[in-house]
């Protein structure tokens, strides 16, 4: 039967027939068929690993050439002339290009330029600190007979100079110039012997050594933008709408999946396995997208057109965020009950997989949101048929309403029922799935992008967070110590070398983790950055001319190649050691050709500068270590408990009557925290105590994000959707009087009396550093009654809900089956954190 005036059947029997057809083996092989799907998957995946490793290394190929263009420049006999600025004249400031090449070049356009803003940021506050003192006492302690330097002001300047960067909580990127440079400036500026040129009396030398440093930091950086766009940019724009569709078709494959499962087409605990592992690896992508959205401003400077991509890609990143927040919680009640032959939503199995489809249709494909956030137009035919999607998804939403609670009528279950708890969960969510992209596909075409002064604002945020300022005490204090302390020592044991404290610049870590473990790491990049190229131009015949000079640049090539690859492909922890790796042997390789000459002198300079830098990474790590008040296994006991403390304060607020509120982003700050410090615990220095329970770790943090999923669903349902009071509050109706019962109270104080309980034996475990046993293990005991008084709480219900014929975003039926399921799922969670604790 086809439907009318458009010559197809119906979405019902084409749905019905699938369903059909995948549960019976005549018509499909069902073995073939996944074969063909997990193949096909692996191609795919095949496919978009191989266009990333192709990305990397070809990006790895242009900063390699870059730097040999830059080497080669002391390779050309004559190249440098008189009539060339100071700075491309010196040797010692020319290799600093390279430098900072490497410490600002990136894999796209949009993040090189942002790195470059902050770079010069950071050297202009290191020249304009240089440029005061100068012009209070010209010359500093070079002419202290003549300018009345004191050396005590210069201190008390190099201290508040360091101080306010630190306290400011400025970018990474932007601090570690600034400190670098005051470093080097200062340095200068105390030393009696320097032969360095500084600006005075507020007169600008533009010989002068700040001028140069910051000409040599504008070439490299300008170096980096330039190979950026060279042979051709890559845009992270264009990423960013490439992910953005991917997320997507992700999200509709997921949604699927899991309506799949809870159909009862497909069910086993490897495919509900499979959908949370999907899961995980999209919430990944969202966090990744986020970042690219944010430094999609300095490809455009969100003027006209840019700007109202990046608007519609960041709305676009909260929808899908949205979108995973509802689908998690389809999955939740797929994982309860797939429903097997007899499920009371297989009868509705046709109008659920048409819903799907007409959302899928609104997200992805032709004239789809995703095609508008990546092009950020639509036709007017594209635009009118997206509105017809949006108002055709909606009509669905409420028809499934009422095919649900017309079933439920019919087959006696009007009002509440504990077995039907899981359904009520599943219709919401879909339904609220529907009405979330529905609106904003409605919406999207209206909506007005910030003004371009109000996002420049914002994008200062790239360099400093005044918000943040000064609230990572620890950290403002083991910087400027360990700065301080770098300092004196380059003065009074290395004779005025800079080396120690523009080392301590480079790797001053906001968050230490495991402090020993980084510093070793740094150690072996600055050492073979250093030491490599030693060895390289020691048997090398570089500036030999002909051969000698071209296996050289191969060479440079080769080994720059290599470690920019691991720099832009391997995990945070060999990145940086790659990146270090690649920046001091940039800055290694740049030698006059009578360097070369000497290969002794060469070799002891060399020698001098690894020891210089390897004390500065030591007098970090032992800073790191003597100064740093939490572990990072301890900081994730604290912001776990906090998690779980907040997750508490939500429930106790939304069973109370009252709106959820803050709980759910400080719930989500803790959880995110918690999870960030268990993975460097896993690293830190254990010493006497046992290993870090990382899988007991992993398993809470699985569950307590359930919960949160669990508190947005219960936020959502506190709220209305639809008629006149559209968004407002009405939690206090859901429950009513019921909240006055014994009933209700009894099965509140079991959820939490359970809750409090694993929260305290999940805090004494997490803190057990030892083999001795756990009285808290030993005595905790299931609430047993929960499950009772939560069947009792829904049969007395049964008589206080009414039946209303309304979408079931606004029955308040269907929302208390909501509330109460989610009563059910967390006595099922606390019990899994527990299994996690006894099994780990």
């Amino acid at each position: 039967m086809t439907e009318p005036g458009t010559g197809r059947e119906s979405g019902r029997e084409v749905r019905s027939a699938r369903s059909a057809g995948s549960r019976d083996s005549g018509l499909a092989d069902p073995t073939a068929m996944k074969d063909v799907e997990n193949m096909n998957q692996s191609l795919n995946a095949m496919f978009q690993d191989k266009q990333v490793f192709l990305g990397n290394v070809q990006m790895a190929c242009r900063g390699a050439v870059a730097i040999c263009l830059v080497v080669s420049v002391t390779l050309v006999p004559g190249l440098i002339r008189g009539e060339f600025p100071r700075a491309y004249q010196d040797i010692t400031l020319l290799g600093m290009v390279g430098f900072w090449f490497v410490l600002t070049f990136w894999k796209d356009v949009g993040t090189t330029i942002r790195n470059a803003w902050q770079a010069i940021m950071g050297t202009l506050y290191a020249v304009l600190n240089s440029f005061i003192m100068n012009a209070i006492f010209p010359g500093g302690a070079k002419l202290a007979d003549h300018n009345g330097y004191r050396v005590e002001v210069a201190w008390l300047d190099l201290i508040i100079a360091v101080s306010l960067i630190m306290y400011m909580n400025v970018s990474d990127r932007c601090r570690t110039f600034a400190l670098f440079y005051i470093a080097m400036f200062m340095m200068h500026y105390m030393n009696p012997d320097s032969v360095a040129k500084f600006s005075r009396s507020f007169q600008v030398d533009w010989n002068g050594t700040g001028m140069s440093y910051l000409l040599v930091c504008l070439t490299g950086t300008g170096l980096a933008i330039l190979f950026s766009f060279v042979p051709y940019p890559r845009f992270i724009t264009n990423a960013a709408a490439q992910d953005a569709s991917n997320i997507t078709v992700a999200i509709c494959e997921l949604l699927e999946q899991v309506i799949e499962i809870y159909n009862g087409t497909h069910s086993s605990s490897a495919l509900h396995s499979k959908c949370e592992q999907a899961a995980e690896g999209i919430n990944e992508k969202l966090k990744a997208l986020e970042q690219a959205t944010q430094t999609m401003f300095w490809e455009g400077f969100d003027i006209g057109q840019s700007g109202k991509r990046r608007h519609l890609m960041s709305t676009f990143h909260k929808l899908l965020k949205h979108l995973m927040d509802i689908i998690h919680g389809l999955e939740l009640a797929a994982k309860v009950d797939d429903l097997a032959d007899d499920g009371l939503l297989r009868q509705l199995s046709a109008e659920i997989f048409e819903l799907s489809d007409t959302m899928k249709a609104i997200l992805v494909g032709e004239g789809s949101l995703s095609v508008f956030v990546a092009d950020c137009e639509l036709s007017e035919s594209e635009a009118k048929e997206l509105h017809r999607r949006a108002l055709e998804l909606a009509d669905e939403s409420h028809r499934l309403s009422k095919a649900y609670t017309q079933i439920r009528v019919e087959g006696g279950e009007p009002t509440l029922g504990l077995h039907l708890l899981e359904e009520d969960y599943f219709i919401y969510n879909m339904a609220a799935l529907a009405h979330v992209v529905s609106e904003f596909a409605v919406n999207v075409q209206t909506q007005q992008h910030k003004p371009i002064t109000e996002a420049l604002v914002d994008t200062m945020l790239d360099v400093m967070d005044p918000e943040a300022a000064g609230k990572n005490t620890n950290f403002i204090i083991r910087g400027v110590v360990s700065y301080m302390l770098a300092f004196v020592a380059g003065i009074y044991v290395y004779g005025y070398d800079f080396t120690i404290a523009a080392t301590v610049a480079l790797i001053l870590s906001r968050f230490v983790g495991s402090a020993l473990e980084r510093n070793l790491g740094r150690m072996q990049g600055v050492v073979l950055g250093l030491v490599l190229p030693a060895i390289v131009m020691s048997q090398v015949p570089t500036c030999s001319g002909g051969i000698g000079t071209a296996v050289f640049l191969v060479i440079i090539f080769g080994f720059e190649a290599v470690c920019l690859y691991i720099f832009f492909s391997a995990s945070a922890r060999y990145a940086f050691i790659g990146m270090l790796t690649a920046a001091f042997a940039a800055q290694s390789f740049f030698q006059p050709c009578s360097a070369f000459s000497d290969r002794g002198s060469n070799s002891s300079a060399a020698y001098a500068r690894v020891t210089a830098t390897v004390t500065g990474i030591l007098l970090v790590a032992i800073i790191d270590m003597a100064l740093t008040q939490d572990r990072p296994s301890h900081v994730f006991q604290v912001q776990l408990t906090e998690g779980m403390a907040q997750l508490r304060r939500g429930f106790h607020h939304f069973y109370s009557g009252k709106e959820i509120g803050n709980p759910i982003p400080l719930a989500t700050a803790a959880i995110n925290s918690a999870s960030t410090h268990a993975l460097e615990a896993e690293h830190e220095p254990r010493y006497w105590r046992t290993p870090f329970p990382s899988k007991m770790a992993e398993v809470i943090l699985g569950e307590l994000q359930d919960m949160l999923s669990d508190l947005r669903i219960l936020d959502r349902a506190s709220h209305t959707f639809e008629g006149k009071h559209k968004g407002s509050l009405d939690v206090g109706m859901l429950f009513s009087e019921t909240r006055k019962t014994d009933l209700f109270k009894t099965c509140i104080k079991d959820l939490f009396k359970q809750y409090d309980a694993v929260a305290l034996f999940a805090k004494r475990c997490i803190e057990h550093e030892s083999d001795e046993p756990n009285q808290d293990l030993l005595s905790y005991e299931h609430n047993v009654t929960a499950g009772d008084s939560l069947e009792a709480l829904v049969e007395y219900m049964k008589e206080q809900v009414e039946y209303t014929d309304v979408p079931v975003l606004d029955d308040t039926r269907c929302r208390v089956g909501v509330a109460l399921f989610v009563i059910s799922c967390t006595h099922v969670r606390l019990d899994s954190i527990v299994g996690a604790i006894l099994r780990y």
